[in-house]
């Protein structure tokens, strides 16, 4: 049975820029993509600062920082249409916020003051916890958190690395693609698993 639901936020709650940047590298240079997936993997794990990885990433995609980080800024628009049906959801299910990135203090300047706290039951942030996405541990805390088993949780992440983490510690998992898409899905999910009250 579903208790919990657990959302990812960049790419799901908000726009990423550095992922369709990352994408265009892929396919130009593996290498070059393979060097600003580490220095983002240390950033995710609090080994490195937000200015930091964003002087060494920005470089690595031929652009200045400063336009880097101004570029995220505008892509980085919480998705209203998700927030508002996982409002929905909360009455039914214990709702958690797992994210790749050094602090939740950096997840919090990203939304209005208390949006987060309002939406979601635990926030995890790797580099608070020293765990990345898709190392077990990380799905584990967020669902101790959440006072459930793994099992009784569905993952929705736009990574399918990070779907196939989830599914290994015994969660369900949902790849997020479009909002649409998303809530089709986890409707589905729940029609078929049932809601707890």
């Amino acid at each position: 049975m579903i208790k919990a639901i657990i959302f990812d936020c960049f790419g799901v709650l908000l726009g990423n820029a550095y992922k369709m940047h990352l994408m265009d590298v892929e396919r130009e240079d593996p290498e070059r993509a393979k060097e600003i997936r580490a220095i983002n993997h240390a950033s995710d794990m609090g080994i490195l600062s937000r200015e930091e990885s964003a002087d060494a990433i920005s470089s690595l995609f031929g652009m200045d920082a400063e336009e880097f980080l101004e570029e995220q800024n505008q892509v980085e628009v919480p998705n209203a249409q998700l927030l508002e049906y996982i409002a929905s959801l909360k009455p039914h299910f214990k709702i958690g916020l797992l994210s790749n990135i050094n602090s939740r203090e950096r997840l919090s300047i990203r939304f209005e003051p208390g949006q987060l706290d309002a939406h979601f039951d635990t926030i995890v942030a790797s580099g608070d916890e020293g765990y990345v996405k898709p190392q077990p541990e990380i799905y584990e805390i967020v669902a101790t958190r959440l006072g459930v088993l793994p099992s009784e949780c569905v993952m929705i992440d736009d990574i399918a690395e990070f779907c196939e983490g989830a599914r290994q510690v015994g969660m369900q998992a949902i790849q997020f693609q479009t909002t649409q898409q998303c809530v089709t899905d986890l409707n589905a999910l729940i029609d078929r698993g049932g809601k707890t009250d």
